[in-house]
């Protein structure tokens, strides 16, 4: 076991970057032949392949890797590598069953992929890759005379459930061949063939940022001449990737005409990390907008974004002359923690500090439900604050709701209120 551990941490030139081990149709049709695992060289060194072996932790001893000798092969693929283990620098490398061209399979998916020229083919000691590849059989290549390795299916880590199963015909992809072996580095193929054997993983620099009004935050959210605006900006990342390799343009859009001319560029904001599948934000605090209503956009400056249509987003920020005692926004709250308006924010001006605010949540029928704050003694004449559309008691029911505000300052009350929605 120790001896193991050493293997899996130990750095490797050599990556496992894809593999197949559901293979399109049955197994009765195409059985394991057409399983595969794909390698690939991330030295400037070429590397000798023949003392690695390749271990699914199934069957004892490990199945050593061999050089394809099978000249049948060169019918179908008369450019690949065969009758050698040397992979080049920064060249992929195919192990394939042994029995990839034995021309006796029934229903069809013979020969299905389409292997690019130059790619080394290889083979292991045994009449299947170890002993045959399950859709849940994590994977490790090493040699010990090299002192490295290379793993799939986060074998360190019995308790994470992966590999599973990623479809018929799907194969699983490394997203970033430098990172670790860790389930969020590995997707089922996106490719139309469902792989991408021997070349440039599908899932490899799948970008997509994107930005939308809902993520979009003023603080106050109504301003007054005067005031400055806090911009909170959410950058979504729906591909694949990460990176911080863009830029956010906040303009304000003078002429209406949605697009930007550099005498509306408020300010341009560099790109921050965000990783694959989630989220980040980006802040700016717009200095005393003039009166009336801004439209103001936002658009991600991405080169490599497969999705740019999904780049610019515009958000009206309202700046008014007089004081107003309560505003709230959104009009419809979802608490249901999507990240796409889960709470209720509130922003209120107060006519001089030093009295006592409650700011409640009442039902359609007079009833009190929740207190964002009660009686207290404030000491800030404008500010926000949040409302998360629960009560003492937990989750409220869907409908109508009353916000209601009330300051008593020396033998004056201000009184305020807005409906607001719960969904969802």
């Amino acid at each position: 076991m120790l001896t193991l551990l050493f293997l899996v941490l130990a750095e490797s030139p050599i990556v496992i970057t894809e593999v197949m081990s559901n293979v399109k149709g049955s197994e009765q049709t195409c059985g394991d032949r057409n399983e595969y695992v794909e390698i690939y060289n991330l030295s400037e060194d070429t590397v000798d392949l023949l003392a690695y072996r390749i271990w699914d932790f199934d069957v004892s001893p490990p199945d050593e890797i061999w050089p394809w000798n099978n000249d049948s092969i060169l019918i179908r693929y008369p450019s690949v590598r065969i009758n050698s283990t040397v992979i080049y620098p920064c060249t992929y490398a195919l192990i394939l069953d042994n029995e990839y061209c034995k021309p006796d399979t029934s229903g069809g998916n013979w020969q299905p992929y389409a292997i690019p020229d130059s790619t080394l083919v290889l083979t292991t000691d045994e009449t299947t890759i170890c002993d045959g590849l399950t859709t849940s059989d994590p994977l490790i290549i090493y040699s010990t005379i090299a002192d490295c390795t290379t793993s799939f299916g986060t074998p360190y880590d019995s308790f994470d459930y992966f590999p599973s199963d990623p479809g018929d015909g799907i194969a699983w992809e490394r997203i970033d061949f430098t990172l670790p072996d860790d389930a969020a580095n590995w997707h089922p193929s996106i490719d139309t063939s469902g792989c991408t054997p021997g070349r440039e993983n599908s899932t490899a620099n799948v970008f997509d940022l994107a930005v939308d009004s809902q993520s979009i935050f003023f603080v106050p959210m109504v301003a007054t001449t005067g005031d400055n605006v806090r911009i909170e900006v959410v950058i979504k990342n729906f591909g694949l990737s990460a990176t911080d390799e863009y830029a956010l343009y906040i303009f304000d859009d003078t002429n209406n005409d949605s697009n930007m001319v550099q005498t509306e560029l408020l300010v341009e904001l560099s790109g921050v990390w965000v990783n694959a599948l989630d989220s980040t934000s980006l802040f700016y605090v717009y200095q005393h907008p003039g009166l009336g209503t801004h439209s103001l956009g936002f658009m991600i400056d991405f080169p490599s974004d497969l999705s740019p249509e999904n780049n610019l987003a515009f958000k009206p920020l309202q700046v008014i002359g007089e004081i107003g005692e309560l505003a709230i926004s959104p009009q419809i709250v979802s608490p249901n923690n999507d990240g796409i308006n889960d709470r209720l924010q509130i922003d209120y001006r107060l006519p001089e500090v030093g009295g006592r605010l409650t700011i409640s949540i009442f039902d359609t029928r007079g009833i009190r439900i929740h207190d964002v704050c009660r009686n207290e003694s404030w000491n800030i004449a404008q500010g926000t604050l949040y409302w998360d559309g629960r009560s003492a008691k937990g989750e409220i029911p869907i409908g109508m709701y009353i916000v209601y505000l009330e300051y008593q300052y020396h033998d004056k009350i201000t009184r305020a209120k807005k409906t607001t929605v719960i969904a969802r």
